[in-house]
Parts: structure tokens; sequence; C-alpha cells
């Protein structure tokens, strides 16, 4: 299923991969992925399993910076099934997560990353 509908995105968005870790709170269910695209206020992802809208996540997202971790809560905001990858391997979901919790300095990092790749 291709997504067809209008962009309603207010922050820009910049491909780029980064290692991610997500975790469904209050859960042991962990996935170790990488961004797709990133922008101040939310990244997609791809996931082996669906996680359903507004389900809250803990975030931790290695960038390429010489810094920590950021370490954020998010909640999920959509989910669609790679059609893709149904005969062919096991089903992969690209997720939207919105940041809830970042601290101001995490957003500034990464408003500097994506503002860094959209000038090339």
């Amino acid at each position: 299923m291709v997504w067809s509908g209008i962009d309603k995105r207010n922050f820009r968005r910049a491909s780029f991969e980064c290692i991610i870790t997500v975790k469904k709170t209050g859960t042991s269910l962990v996935f170790h992925t990488h961004t797709e695209n990133a922008s101040v206020s939310g990244i997609c992802v791809i996931l082996e399993k669906e996680l359903f809208k507004y389900t809250p996540v803990e975030l931790e997202l290695f960038l390429p910076d010489d810094f920590p971790p950021a370490r954020c809560q998010g909640t999920v905001v959509w989910s669609i099934k790679r059609a893709v990858y149904v005969n062919k391997k096991p089903s992969q979901y690209d997720t939207g997560i919105e940041f809830v919790d970042i601290s101001d300095e995490d957003k500034a990092r990464l408003e500097h990353i994506v503002n860094e790749l959209l000038e090339y």
C-alpha cells in the first residue's frame, strides 16, 4: 500500500540512517533498527512487528555526532506494512514515531543534523 495522502508535516525531514533502539513502554519488546528519515519532531523507522497507533515507546538514538545517544519518549503515530516483503521475507512495517519528551539539547542536535543534510 502506497501512501497517497496530503503531507501535513510541520518540520522538514532529512533522509539519513542512524542506529536506534525502540522499546515498547512497559514491556520487554525491544527493536534494534535504524532511522529512514528524521526531523526535530519525529522519525520513521522500519520494524519487524507492528506497533499500533498511540503506542508509547522509549527511544535511544545514536546520532552521527560525538555526543552520547539521545534518549526520549515517543508515540507511534502511524504504521504501514511493506507489501513488497509479504512473500519473500518476514513482514516489515514503516513506522512513524513522534517525539513526546525530548530535551532541548537533543532537539538542537537533531535540528543541526537535519539542516546540514538538507543543505546538500
